[in-house]
This record gives C-alpha cells, sequence and structure tokens, in this order.
C-alpha cells in the first residue's frame, strides 16, 4: 500500500511539469468568452477554444499595412526559428482588425508571402466580432487617411497598437510584448517555460 502512495504521488508531482515564472502568472482568462472567427482556409475557428492545448502567440495586424505590420510579421517568424524544435508545439495566431478587406482570401495569400505554415492561423470575422476580439485584448484601431489610388479606388490606413500576446494552452493572456519590437528569444524562453510547466 506504502508502494502505491509513493508511485501516485511521483506520477502527480512528474505531471506537475516545473514551476511557472512568476512573471506568466495569467493576467486574463479569455475563455470566458468566445469570438467566431474564420481562418485563412475559410474554415470557422472558436477562438480561443479552437486553439486551446498549446501556447500561443497571438498577434492584430491588417495585410494592407505598410510598416509596423510587416515588421511584427517578420518578428514572428523570428520567434518561430528562437524557438527551433519546440515551434511545433507552439501555436501562432494573427487577427487582422481590417475584416472588410482582409477576406480569408487575401489572408491565404498573405499568409502564403509569409511561409506561417499550419501551425499559424490568420483569422477575420465580421466587424462585431473582431472590434470585441481588439477591445478585449487591448489592441486599438482607426482609420488614420482616406485616399484615392490612381485607378479610381478608395483605400485607407489605420493606426493601431503594436501588440503581441503570450496565451497559455488554456487560452489565458499571460504576456504582452510588442509586437514587431518583442525580443525573439525572449518570447522563445516564456513560451517554452508554459510548456515546461505543462501549462
Amino acid at each position: 500500500m506504502h508502494r502505491l502512495a509513493l508511485c501516485f504521488l511521483a506520477l502527480l508531482l512528474a505531471a506537475c511539469g516545473d514551476p511557472l515564472p512568476e512573471h506568466l502568472a495569467p493576467e486574463d482568462d479569455l475563455t470566458d468568452a468566445s469570438w467566431a472567427l474564420l481562418d485563412q482556409d475559410s474554415s470557422a475557428v472558436a477562438f480561443p477554444a479552437d486553439l486551446a492545448g498549446r501556447p500561443v502567440v497571438l498577434t492584430a495586424v491588417y495585410t494592407h499595412c505598410p510598416d509596423v505590420c510587416l515588421m511584427t510579421m517578420a518578428n514572428m517568424n523570428n520567434i518561430r526559428k528562437a524557438l527551433g524544435p519546440d515551434t511545433s508545439r507552439v501555436r501562432f495566431a494573427t487577427v487582422t482588425f481590417d475584416p472588410s478587406r482582409d477576406t480569408p482570401a487575401a489572408l491565404n495569400a498573405y499568409a502564403r508571402s509569409w511561409n506561417t505554415g499550419p501551425d499559424w492561423k490568420l483569422l477575420t470575422g465580421s466587424e462585431a466580432e473582431i472590434a470585441s476580439l481588439m477591445e478585449r485584448i487591448g489592441v486599438r484601431y482607426e482609420i488614420s487617411r482616406r485616399d484615392t489610388l490612381a485607378s479610381g479606388e478608395a483605400t485607407y490606413s489605420i493606426s493601431h497598437t503594436d501588440k503581441a500576446l503570450l496565451l497559455d494552452a488554456r487560452g489565458r493572456v499571460v504576456e504582452t510584448y510588442g509586437g514587431s519590437a518583442a525580443l525573439p528569444e525572449m518570447v522563445a524562453e516564456d513560451a517554452r517555460a508554459l510548456l515546461a510547466a505543462g501549462a
């Protein structure tokens, strides 16, 4: 009986994993809500539930962005490289805040241009769903300039927050970073800490 109890305790301790660093304590549990989105393949995604089970690096961009979003996307690729063999154990998700232009087809082309791979979801949705999600994760955005192209097509630019978030496997925000400026090694280290803790 004593041996059985010791075996159970050993299994319990193994399941607990490494202790989570203090700075990765959950800040906001997104699982108390659900957002109906579409990915770049037009598949329905209930966020964050459908991404649960692995840590998630979450960003927000729009595909017509001429500067910061490009740096954010490049930085996410750098984070993937910094993760090395652990890349497949971490999900990446990028949500547009320009759903009227960023359709699934537009996101699919964008995904291919960034070579995102199967573990990186590019997400869009209705104006209402996107506005609700952006408000929840603290990303502010507004049309800052309207122009007319030589073709006569109306276009616009969006001012927005530059932000990345790290979610644990349950969908809780545990850390935030500058999307374009986050140090890839730091984000990778935080993601590995979640993996080691089983969080």
